[in-house]
């Protein structure tokens, strides 16, 4: 078969850009990241971002009506919303905005993936891209295949979709304009238990991003009628802790997902229980459960109106690497700079690609993201 000169040309145009292709996604580099979920209605003015050293600001999030995207509901007030995305991003010209859609318990995920209807999904969240100007999608479909105990619909051909997904959002970001060679992200909030991997191909997912958000919080939380820790680096001394952080990376790792890609996730808010009968510290006892949607529990919260105050004493895990609260009746597991420090030589010292915070709005001006701003690359 003979080959025409066009051809060859063709051939050569298409390898040269698989090859860039290629390489935006794994030249990822040495600096670690700093990255924050923003929600996109919160004002702009308050929010500073690039003179914290913030890489990546998930703007969050964009909902699913069919294959569409959008803010609100109402007309106007998704206009203010995009407005006040265009001002934030305006004001910090350092940090890379991307489009993050979904969120817990967002529905709409299974539907629009379909062969179908992906095409038309995945045109909508391209074009908001293009609209607002900005760097990147990340996809927070955190159950694919699951339906998350009654609060999305899900089906087995999710697993596929899903990863159908990424591949056509990898290759539509791909063909955008690259203006002074801009490099457009993609990344996705995975899942921390063992089964995850069972219900999304994170390994071929992985060829098309270039960080994956690794959701290590939530270790125990208001379902659990015993006190325990959010987001404990590494085991407690008894083992009464049933997950980790290093537990998680490590299932991460095993897999044979690139490390540099990882994002260790990292909560700016914190669970408690009252009621809490317990002769010592009281951690690992019986307790009633907070309702963190009513009593406020933020980072920001616990360091002004928590600590020091009210009978509450410090305490801090060492063998875990968390803090908590206790004043002999309420207990609260929160995040604190001492563990911090701890993550972010978890972070180095396993070559992770850095840390993502859950979320802006509820950290303190001197608080989690600008340490972790400062911290991460010393």
């Amino acid at each position: 078969m003979k080959v025409s000169l066009l051809t060859k040309c063709f051939m050569v145009v298409l390898l040269a850009g698989m090859g860039l292709y290629f390489y935006q996604i794994s030249n990822a580099g040495d600096r670690k990241v700093t990255a924050v979920y923003v929600e996109a209605w919160k004002d702009y003015k308050n929010i500073k971002l690039s003179e914290k050293n913030v890489d990546i600001a998930f703007i969050a999030f964009a909902k699913i009506d069919g294959t569409n995207i959008y803010f609100h509901e109402d007309g106007t007030t998704n206009d203010q919303i995009k407005e006040n995305i265009k001002k934030l991003k305006e004001q910090n010209p350092k940090t890379k905005m991307v489009l993050a859609v979904g969120g817990y318990g967002a529905d709409g995920f299974s539907d629009a993936s379909l062969d179908g209807n992906r095409y038309l999904f995945t045109e909508s969240i391209i074009n908001m891209v293009k609209e607002l100007e900005l760097d990147g999608v990340d996809i927070d479909w955190e159950y694919p295949a699951f339906h998350a105990w009654n609060t999305q619909k899900a089906r087995p051909e999710d697993t596929q979709n899903f990863t159908s997904l990424m591949k056509e959002l990898r290759e539509k970001l791909y063909r955008l304009p690259h203006p002074k060679n801009k490099k457009y992200l993609l990344t996705f909030a995975s899942g921390t238990q063992d089964w995850y991997f069972q219900n999304v191909e994170v390994n071929k997912v992985e060829n098309y991003v270039d960080y994956i958000n690794v959701m290590t919080y939530d270790f125990t939380g208001r379902w659990s009628d015993t006190t325990g820790y959010n987001s404990n680096l590494y085991p407690d001394r008894g083992n009464k802790a049933k997950h980790s952080i290093a537990q998680v990376i490590t299932m991460y790792l095993e897999h044979e997902i690139d490390s540099k890609k990882l994002l260790l996730g990292v909560p700016a808010y914190s669970y408690g229980w009252k009621d809490v009968k317990s002769k010592t510290d009281g951690s690992f006892s019986p307790g009633k459960p907070i309702d963190i949607d009513k009593t406020d529990l933020s980072y920001k919260t616990i360091e002004k109106s928590y600590l020091n105050k009210n009978g509450y004493k410090r305490y801090y895990d060492d063998h875990a690497k968390t803090a908590y609260l206790y004043n002999g009746s309420t207990f609260i597991s929160y995040e604190d700079k001492e563990a911090l420090a701890e993550k972010v030589k978890y972070i180095k010292a396993k070559e992770l690609g850095g840390a993502m915070v859950w979320e802006y709005s509820q950290d303190a001006e001197d608080g989690i993201v600008k340490f972790l701003g400062e911290s991460l690359n010393k």
